[in-house]
Formats: structure tokens, sequence, C-alpha cells
């Protein structure tokens, strides 16, 4: 059966944090998976998305949308959907992370966790000011970045125009699905790019302030936690097929 619509969860807090529910959520994907896609938007790198799959009730994915949406990776050959992200004019990691070096409240996280187009840092408890002021002065200096905060303690530093949402609109594109036929599910302000374009929504119940504050017609907020607010989210557009949300 050709692919009709495309599911796009984040992990970690999201699909994981309940292995019973992980594991109905499988189970009912296994039933869809002819006719549904099924993509990770995670902050994880593909290497450790490949062994969660191994070890957990994680269905295998189509794609991974790695490293805050830096990476786009086939599953499980690793190959290259299409080239991404689409080569940032004026992104200059070194000088960035420079200025960066000289904010007290930035502390680099461990070089594992830095690539050629994300600069990762903890930072605990920023305010909305702050992070305006922190893009307000790289762009004084000639830097566009995107800033994505999440869960209140880590800052990811990326080229404009890059992050999960973005991501997935090309993916989305690629495989020659339109909008209404994508669904997404997160947890924390890393995810909010997904919802904030004309994709349908799926926020979980134990998701962070961030993502709880959400409002349009196109976002559905789960009253359960992890994995089982993903399969109540899923039911709840499905439901909805005759309306058009795959059509």
């Amino acid at each position: 059966m050709e692919s009709r619509g495309l599911l796009v969860s984040d992990l970690d807090g999201t699909l994981l944090g309940d292995e019973e529910a992980l594991a109905r959520f499988a189970a009912w994907y296994r039933l869809r998976r002819a006719s549904l896609r099924l993509v990770y938007a995670t902050g994880r790198f593909f290497d450790s998305v490949v062994a969660l799959v191994g070890t957990t009730s994680l269905p295998e994915p189509d794609a991974v949308i790695g490293a805050v949406g830096t990476e786009l990776t086939l599953f499980p050959d690793g190959g290259n959907v299409a080239p991404w992200p689409p080569h940032p004019q004026g992104w200059d990691p070194e000088a960035i992370r420079a200025m960066l070096a000289k904010i007290g409240e930035l502390e680099p996280q461990p070089p594992e966790f830095q690539t050629e187009f994300k600069l990762s840092y903890f930072a605990h408890d920023l305010e909305k000011r702050f992070l305006a002021d922190l893009r307000r002065e790289l762009a004084n200096a000639g830097h566009y970045v995107e800033t994505i905060y999440s869960s209140g303690r880590d800052l990811d530093v990326l080229p404009p125009g890059v992050h999960k949402g973005s991501a997935v609109a090309f993916l989305a594109s690629e495989w020659g699905l339109r909008c209404h036929q994508v669904i997404v599910a997160g947890d924390t302000g890393n995810d909010a790019s997904m919802f904030a374009g004309r994709f349908r929504g799926i926020v979980v119940g134990n998701a962070q302030p961030e993502l709880k504050a959400l409002r349009s017609p196109e976002i559905y907020h789960s009253d359960h936690p992890f994995a089982a607010g993903v399969l109540d989210g899923m039911e709840h557009w499905l439901d909805k097929t005759a309306e058009g949300v795959f059509g």
C-alpha cells in the first residue's frame, strides 16, 4: 500500500520513558506500517538511535532526523535522503564558539555532542530576554543563527533555518507528502519548530511548559505521557481521516 502519511516523533521523553506504553505503540504501528511512514526526530546521533532500536521496543523507522535537526539519515543503511542541511550562508562555527566562550552562563557540552552544524551548551534556567539578547549580539556580529533551548538546561546553536521543523518539511517534500499528511510529536523546546508549520501535532502529557503553552487547532494535547500520549494523539488524528487528515 502506498504511504499516505508520516509520523515524526521525538524519542527521549516522547516515545521513550514507559516501556510498556512503547510496546503498545510498537504493536499498533506494526499494523499500519504499510500506509504510515515513521521518522525519529531527536537530539541523539544516528548510531545511538540504531542502538535503541536494537535494545528496546522502538519500531524501525524509515529515517532519522538527528542532532536536533542537523542530520537526516535513512534507516537502517545510514545513507542520506538528499544533501542536508543546505550549505548555510555565513555559518562560521569557530567565530561563534569564540564569542560564546565569553559568556559565563554557557558551558560547552562534551566534544562528542558537537558537530559541524551544531554547537551545544549547558545553560541552566535561561530567560527569554537572555536568549533574545544573545541572538541580537550574534546578529550584530554577522552571525544569524537558530538558538534552540530546551528542558531549562540545553542550548543548541544551529545554522539559520536549520532545525527539526525544517528537516521535517524537507523530508516530506522529498517523499511527496503534503503538510496535512504529516503528524509530529514531542515534549520539549527542541521540538517546538516542528509545531510551527502546518503539520498536525501531538504534545504528550509529560511535556515541558514551553510545549504545553502551544495552542492551535492543529495541535492535540494528550493527557497521557510518553508513548501512550503519542498513541492517543495518533488515534485522535486518525479519527479525522474522513475530514482529510491523510487525504
